[in-house]
């Protein structure tokens, strides 16, 4: 089916309890493992782009290569730009056919990222495609995004509601709750009172970032508190390589480039299985024909 955008999927996975997994892709290969693993759990699934990612392939490429990917596929797949800071890469991915992007302002002051996110808010409605913003500073290292422990900070609730607020057609919401992109070095301190009186106030779906490396617990409370978008980067970049080294060590004098290429895809694929299960997303397509 052709690509969608992820506000309406978002919105049904918040309304039933479940959640829906962001991966970022980083090749082609990479980008087949996220939907092939969706079509085998009947899944919907959002492949991300980091704009490291964008400006290495190029626009074209990757709209191409997900518009083939999706065509193909028989459960919703939207393609979405992850923390971009730029809004002219915003605009130039929206009009290369992405279905949903992020504007990230959470190193901003909290007017002038209202201020920005307003503009990509109004480019988005505009193009009919799906924004996702966010509040507060998730530490942590994603692509170019550098936040050190000592500089995340919490989203603040009364900032929350006034933010959405401006934007009532918001595809998802990002607010800081103590999670961090990147593997944890201690034991994620998650802000789950936060979590509840934002998602008690605001009925926009939630995006949890910083999905690598935290529980099924955890997991399953964030989901149930209204998280409808798991972000996982982290570990898909490890295991593209990681689908290399292990058949290497396995078999060192194999020459032949494919079967790596496959070992990747199987590794990540595996992953991104795992965690739809996990989020309680598989099989959940069919229910999204209407949506």
């Amino acid at each position: 089916m052709p690509l969608v955008s992820m506000g309406p999927m978002l919105r049904h996975a918040r309304a039933n309890g479940y959640a829906i997994a962001a991966y970022n892709m980083i090749d082609y290969n990479s980008a087949r493992a996220i939907v092939d693993a969706a079509v085998a759990k009947a899944a919907p699934v959002i492949v991300q782009v980091s704009v490291k990612t964008v400006r290495h392939w190029g626009y074209a490429p990757i709209a191409g290569w997900l518009r083939m990917l999706a065509d193909e596929a028989p459960v919703p797949v939207a393609l979405h730009l992850d923390h971009c800071t730029d809004l002219d890469v915003l605009r130039r991915c929206i009009e290369a056919g992405w279905t949903s992007v992020m504007f990230d302002g959470s190193a901003l002051p909290f007017e002038k990222n209202l201020e920005m996110s307003l503009q990509a808010y109004a480019m988005t409605q505009r193009a009919g495609v799906g924004l996702e913003a966010e509040i507060g500073a998730i530490g942590g290292v994603e692509d170019d995004k550098v936040v050190d422990e000592d500089a995340s900070r919490l989203a603040d609730f009364d900032e929350c509601v006034r933010f959405v607020g401006e934007m009532p057609d918001l595809a998802v919401f990002a607010p800081a709750i103590g999670t961090a992109h990147g593997f944890y070095k201690g034991e994620p301190n998650i802000a789950y009172d936060l979590l509840e009186r934002i998602t008690a106030a605001l009925p926009v779906p939630i995006a949890l970032h910083g999905g690598t490396g935290l529980s099924e617990e955890q997991f399953r409370r964030c989901i149930g508190y209204g998280c409808g978008k798991v972000n996982i980067s982290t570990m898909h970049k490890r295991l593209f390589i990681e689908g290399f080294t292990r058949l290497k060590a396995e078999k060192p004098t194999l020459e032949e480039p494919l079967p790596f290429i496959a070992a990747q895809h199987n590794a990540m694929a595996e992953d991104v299985a795992a965690s739809i299960d996990l989020f309680g997303s598989a099989g959940r397509a069919a229910e999204l024909s209407d949506v």
